[in-house]
């Protein structure tokens, strides 16, 4: 019987897959930390970090070398484990202001009004409020890109998506950001 990578090779024995995943977090940690600090930050990016290997050595049965590297399957991962964090945080912020009393909470900022007068700052709150409007799985998809520096082919990989679809999201959301940036 053939394993999912198709070599028709069993599996790794548990001591040789802990092997392959700490030479993957010797070679991987510090993007996939980087990635995850950037949506999350630092403290939560420790986290979900070490999570994600975690996660890749439970799951490693699952990985299949003929679909791309393990660079990408660990960016998979680690969007997975941030879309369920960010999905947590708003059940408890939604909770928090239903205890409290509070139907709608405004995040304010005192610098906000400084900021906005200088022309640099406007803009970049404008592509933060374009970015923060998309579908989050085109956000996921345009960080993976944009910021992580990924292949169409590694991206798809990491959202479990056709290259091509990949390719034509990119072009719907480079048209997107643009009409909405147009109109503002």
């Amino acid at each position: 019987m053939s394993d999912e990578r198709g070599a028709g090779r069993p599996p790794p024995a548990a001591d040789d897959r802990a092997a392959v995943v700490a030479g993957w977090f010797d070679r991987h940690v510090d993007t996939i930390h980087r990635y995850v600090a950037r949506r999350a930050g630092d403290e939560v990016a420790r986290e979900l970090t070490a999570e994600t290997f975690r996660v890749a050595l439970e799951d490693f049965d699952r990985y299949d070398p003929t679909r791309g590297g393990e660079r990408p399957w660990l960016y998979g991962i680690a969007t997975n484990l941030l879309r369920h964090h960010w999905r947590n945080e708003q059940r408890r912020l939604r909770a928090h202001l239903r205890h409290a009393g509070v139907t709608d909470a405004v995040a304010g900022d005192p610098l906000v009004g400084v900021d906005s007068r200088i022309d640099a700052q406007r803009r970049l709150e404008l592509v933060v409020d374009l970015i923060e409007q998309l579908d989050p799985d085109d956000r996921d998809l345009l960080v993976l890109v944009a910021l992580e520096g990924c292949t169409s082919a590694e991206a798809a990989q990491a959202l479990d998506i056709p290259a091509g679809t990949v390719r034509s999201r990119l072009n719907r959301i480079r048209t997107q950001l643009r009409t909405q940036g147009a109109t503002r």
